[in-house]
């Protein structure tokens, strides 16, 4: 029985670490659902959260240059920075403070991308982004609501909390 727990947990930490086409707020959830959820995302090593930090900033990019929505995406934006910064602290082993800090480095990256000229990508991409926005910036709303009903959020993140939550 022991081995087939054991195996069970290996298999839903990879979860957090494979990567997808688009990303999603795998650790940005884990962490909302406490230390059992962060311990089952496992601990990224820094090329995993550089490889996140660049899918992120990929599918922002992209999501701009198709114009989706800049609403839109600036919420997909903000939960790209909940997760990238969460990431950043299981990576590091800290905790509320590192990923504040990661949230706020993303968010100046964020803002460099809004402005960013780029090339329009194919339409087939531009409609998964189209949907991936709306998507993605729920997923974060639920996070960052489980967490502040689990009291591991408190209102150090401010605005930028109280813009996903809305």
């Amino acid at each position: 029985m022991r081995p087939l727990l054991f195996a069970a947990l290996a298999a839903l930490a990879a979860c957090a670490t494979v990567p997808g086409v688009l990303p999603a707020p795998h650790y940005a959830d884990a962490a909302s659902r406490g230390a059992w959820g962060a311990l089952l995302a496992g601990r990224p090593t820094r090329a995993q959260v550089d490889e996140a930090t660049n899918r992120w900033s990929e599918a922002l990019g992209d999501s701009f240059a198709c114009h989706v929505s800049t609403r839109k995406v600036i919420d997909a934006g903000l939960v790209g920075a909940l997760d990238i910064g969460a990431m950043n602290a299981a990576s590091s082993g800290g905790g509320a403070a590192e990923v504040r800090a990661g949230v706020g480095r993303y968010i100046t990256q964020l803002a460099s991308l809004a402005l960013q000229d780029r090339d329009r990508p194919s339409q087939a991409r531009c409609d998964a982004l189209a949907q991936w926005a709306p998507r993605t910036a729920e997923a974060g709303r639920e996070a960052v609501q489980r967490a502040r009903r689990n009291g591991l959020m408190d209102n150090d993140y401010g605005l930028l909390m109280d813009l996903l939550v809305r």
